[in-house]
């Protein structure tokens, strides 16, 4: 989510800087030879100083065409994107919840283009957290798969379950119904120690029960709520450290501990097995106060400003230099947005953006200026979502670049570059419709924003999820890993979520011909199942008394039982393949079967029953549920 900002601007004391920022929404080009951002250094000219180092319109491949038919001649969007992330400048992934024939799901850049990796496990307010080069998560959207009350919809099922990525596979996917005590709260950041040590991090549900937090230790998925009362809003592994940030929000519950006028908006977590690191009371989680030097010694930071409550800046988006696991990170960024003026509570002046810096053991405040008589400048932005204030945070809005003591904001409408001193060197706007002779539609605010390399950053529109890059012209070598050249195909199968049921369809029957002995099928693979406890699960569920025989060797006959009129079909998948399937079809409350036929020769190790209640929206494309629409009840 973007750093979003309005008409302001930055007085910068005795360096007399004044940078106007810019406001309003444009329009641009699908015209990728002919586009380029229209710099406007400010002190120093950007373009020169970095090797011509220039934003330029780079958008991802569109996705195959179904046989027979042309590939688009233009660009395609990529929908509202919700985060992007790079193991190495020629190693990058970003998640998308789709738009037009881009369905949700995640995107792959091999260091010369960006093309679809998966069709599952996607959501615009996604997140992504490495593990290892070929290893990762994803916080994704939640498939419908239960009978939800009239008036609920795709927009609750946002962020709500995670994906493990892991060798070209989904391994395993993590859900809870919906409306049950033990169900999973909307998550907004995510990151790792190691492959067998996440942690992803969530809004507080209220009555005082904490941040949402979920932990995998190697074996298992576990809910842990942080004794903190304060939404969790970005985090980041710096140096071999996690580092959560929170929002302060009013009606948050504080613990005795907690300082009222000034509470810690940036926590750690400790490693796996170690948190008595912090004390008994806060479990793994860990206060940070960050105090400035200059020109305020020992006094705590951020600077609110006169008469500025905590509660009146939104959490802190993270950024490092350094790779997803820490290794060579030397400094840490943290930038929020104000809360915008309509939902600003009583008794609080409205804040301005506010940016810190983590070098070499000090904590500075960059903007606005610590201890400064006026902290006016940058704010009045509001950051909207569906009618109201964006939940999402403010994550990846800021990218430090590595090798300087520079990093990029994402300002809404542009992106600025902003120094250590707290200057703005450089801000660029992105063309407008006059610039472009082809424009292609909306294009929506900056978005996510990530720095892998020196002259090297990528930012995505956020609502339509167009790319554009921050180059020198430098080639990167192209990454010959199947997993992220393509050469491993799409990954279109998401594993069953906890408690669901499963149909593994019997073998097939041996064949002592010629044919089948030179030939013969693939053993059956069981798919790996997500290592947590089957949930008790009190809501209606949809599809209920699955039965399966197979008929003639060949045939898969599945029984059951609607509760109510829904869509339903039959998919076999063989690793993440679909080898057969059934058309989707209207069924109505009662008892019913289904028939598939199989293929000895590509024999499925897993059914997926989809089952949509007609009249509940999904997600185009099926959202994260798989590569059609509908509900998915079993894999």
């Amino acid at each position: 989510m973007a750093v979003k900002v309005g008409i302001a601007a930055l007085e910068a004391g005795r360096r007399g800087v004044r940078v106007r920022m810019l406001r309003g929404m444009r329009r641009y080009s699908a015209c990728a030879a002919c586009v380029a951002l229209t710099v406007t250094a400010l002190g120093v000219t950007g373009a020169s100083a970095q090797g011509a180092a220039t934003w330029h319109f780079a958008p991802a491949q569109p996705p195959a065409p179904p046989a027979g038919v042309s590939p688009a001649p233009y660009p395609v969007a990529l929908g509202s994107v919700g985060d992007l992330s790079f193991w190495a400048p020629n190693r990058g992934l970003l998640i998308t919840g789709g738009a037009g024939p881009v369905v949700a799901g995640l995107y792959a850049y091999d260091g010369v283009s960006w093309h679809q990796l998966s069709t599952v496990c996607g959501g615009a307010r996604g997140r992504i957290a490495w593990a290892g080069p070929d290893e990762f998560w994803t916080i994704s959207d939640q498939r419908p798969g239960q009978l939800l009350p009239p008036g609920t919809g795709y927009p609750q099922l946002q962020s709500l379950s995670l994906c493990h990525f892991l060798n070209g596979q989904v391994v395993g996917s993590y859900a809870m119904p919906l409306q049950e005590p033990n169900s999973y709260a909307p998550m907004d950041a995510a990151a790792c120690y190691a492959p067998a040590d996440c942690w992803f991090g969530g809004q507080d549900p209220g009555q005082g029960v904490g941040a949402f937090h979920l932990h995998w230790n190697g074996s298992e998925v576990s809910a842990v709520y942080e004794p903190e009362d304060h939404a969790v809003t970005g985090m980041v592994n710096f140096a071999g450290e996690l580092y959560e940030s929170v929002q302060i929000r009013e009606g948050d519950t504080f613990l005795p501990s907690e300082n009222l006028k000034h509470p810690a908006t940036l926590h750690t977590i400790a490693p796996a097995g170690q948190s008595s690191l912090c004390n008994d009371v806060q479990g793994p989680f860990c206060e940070v106060f960050t105090f400035s030097e200059d020109p305020l010694p020992g006094h705590v930071l951020p600077e609110y400003g006169k008469e500025v409550l905590p509660l009146a800046l939104q959490g802190f988006s993270l950024g490092t230099d350094g790779s997803p696991l820490g290794v060579g990170a030397t400094q840490l960024w943290a930038a929020a947005n104000p809360l915008p003026n309509r939902w600003l509570p009583a008794g609080t002046k409205s804040a301005v953006v506010t940016v810190l810096r983590y070098f070499e053991g000090a904590w500075s405040q960059v903007l606005p200026q610590a201890g400064a008589s006026e902290l006016g400048g940058l704010g009045g932005a509001e950051s909207m979502q569906a009618g109201g204030v964006s939940e999402v945070g403010t994550s990846d809005a800021i990218a430090p670049e590595p090798g300087t003591d520079k990093a990029w904001l994402s300002l809404g409408g542009e992106v600025a570059r902003v120094n250590s001193d707290g200057t703005l060197e450089e801000q660029q706007q992105l063309p407008d419709e006059a610039q472009e002779p082809e424009p292609v539609g909306y294009r929506g605010g900056t978005g996510p924003i990530a720095c892998p390399a020196a002259h090297d950053c990528w930012m995505a529109t956020s609502e339509a999820g167009w790319l554009f890059h921050l180059s020198n012209g430098a080639s990167l070598p192209a990454n010959s890993d199947p997993l992220f050249d393509g050469a491993d195909g799409i990954i279109s199968y998401r594993p069953p979520d906890s408690g669901e049921p499963v149909i593994y369809p019997d073998a097939p029957p041996a064949d002592d011909s010629l044919a089948n002995q030179q030939s013969a099928p693939a053993p059956i693979e069981p798919p790996l199942q997500a290592p947590v406890a089957a949930p008790h699960v009190k809501g209606k569920r949809l599809l209920t008394h699955v039965k399966s025989k197979l008929l003639h060797h060949t045939v898969l006959i599945v029984s059951f039982t609607l509760t109510a009129r829904a869509h339903v079909q039959l998919v076999g998948h063989r690793k993440h393949r679909v080898v057969a399937r059934t058309r989707m079809e209207s069924l109505k409350a009662g008892r019913h079967q289904l028939s598939l036929r199989l293929d000895p020769a590509r024999w499925p190790t897993g059914v997926q029953f989809k089952a949509s209640p007609v009249g509940v929206p999904v997600p185009s494309g099926g959202g994260s549920g798989g590569s059609e629409s509908g509900n998915t009840i079993g894999t």
